[in-house]
Order: structure tokens, then C-alpha cells, then sequence
């Protein structure tokens, strides 16, 4: 008969020593979807259009910009959809009146959309994307990688080592691992 844990110490030593770190998990470049910052909406749309309609999950994956080569960022499709309504003023105040605005969702009206997207097709990816919030470096506990990926809205986040880009961590990586541990294969 297996002896008794003693302690909850103890289930986080035996945890620790079986343990990968974002290391193990990262992938290269190569492995993602990626378009350099310089690139038209419209480039980036088209690419997105393809994974979308080549994938079965109906899942769009973001796309990793790239500044000579180096990842800067991500475009996702929600970054692209909120360009196509219209957001709600920045201030709450104008000339000394109070502006109150609803909370719901922001005035819509026909031919808005249409509008919206011709204007957004004229800019440049780096215009859109999203910069990357934080980076991971290989030796990272897989919880610090849970943690900033499930907080940050990202699915991809760079590992660095020695300032240096070294691969990405991907949140189907980390739900893999997640997978594996819970159902053991």
C-alpha cells in the first residue's frame, strides 16, 4: 500500500519534480500564422479568410506581426470587428456639459458597417494590432504562462532568453499539457 501524503508540501514537491516549463512547450515561428507590421488590413484579412475557411473549427486563428522578423505582436479577428462600429467618445465632458453615454453598446445604423470596413482597408497592420503585454522566458513555470494567457486576452505570447525571441507559447500547447495531466495520456 502507497504511503500517505503527509503534507500539502508535499503534493507540491511531487508536483514540481514532473513539471515541464514554457521551455518545453514553446514553438518556433514557423509554427504560427505571421504577417510583417508594415503589411495592408487588406493582406492581412486575406490570409485571415484563408485559415478561416481551410480550418473545420470555424476558429480563426490571430496572426502573429512581425517587425523584421522579430514578433511585436498580435491581430486577431475581434481587433479587425471592433474597427467596424462606431466607439464611444473618450470624454464625458464637452464645453463644460456632462456627456452620459450608455453602457450597452454604441450607436448603430445601416451602411455603418460598409463605411467602416472601406476606411479600416486603408490601414496598415501595425496601425490594428495589439502589442504583445507581456513575454515569457523559457524557465517560466507553466502557471505564470496560465496565468498571463488566460488575464491578457493573448493566445500566443514570446519567450525570450537573453533579450532575444526564442519561440512562442501557444495556449493549445498549454491546454494540451493541461489535457495530459488531467486525463493522463
Amino acid at each position: 500500500m502507497p504511503a500517505l501524503v503527509q503534507s500539502a508540501g508535499d503534493v507540491l514537491a511531487m508536483s514540481f519534480k514532473r513539471e515541464k516549463t514554457v521551455g518545453d512547450l514553446m514553438v518556433s515561428l514557423e509554427a504560427c500564422r505571421t504577417i510583417p507590421a508594415d503589411s495592408s488590413l487588406k493582406d492581412a484579412l486575406s490570409l485571415m479568410k484563408r485559415v478561416a475557411l481551410q480550418s473545420r473549427a470555424g476558429a480563426i486563428p490571430p496572426l502573429v506581426v512581425l517587425e523584421a522578423r522579430v514578433p511585436i505582436g498580435l491581430l486577431k479577428a475581434d481587433h479587425l470587428l471592433a474597427l467596424a462600429h462606431l466607439p464611444f467618445p473618450q470624454r464625458e465632458s464637452y464645453a463644460g456639459w456632462s456627456i452620459s453615454f450608455p453602457t450597452e453598446e454604441p450607436p448603430s445604423y445601416n451602411g455603418l458597417f460598409t463605411s467602416r470596413v472601406q476606411e479600416m482597408a486603408k490601414r496598415k497592420v501595425r496601425e490594428t494590432m495589439h502589442p504583445f503585454p507581456a513575454t515569457l522566458q523559457p524557465q517560466d513555470p507553466l502557471s505564470r504562462a496560465a496565468y498571463l494567457l488566460s488575464h491578457s486576452g493573448f493566445e500566443i505570447l514570446p519567450v525570450e532568453e537573453k533579450n532575444r525571441v526564442v519561440g512562442l507559447l501557444r495556449d493549445k500547447e498549454l491546454f494540451l499539457e493541461l489535457s495530459r495531466i488531467v486525463t493522463g495520456g
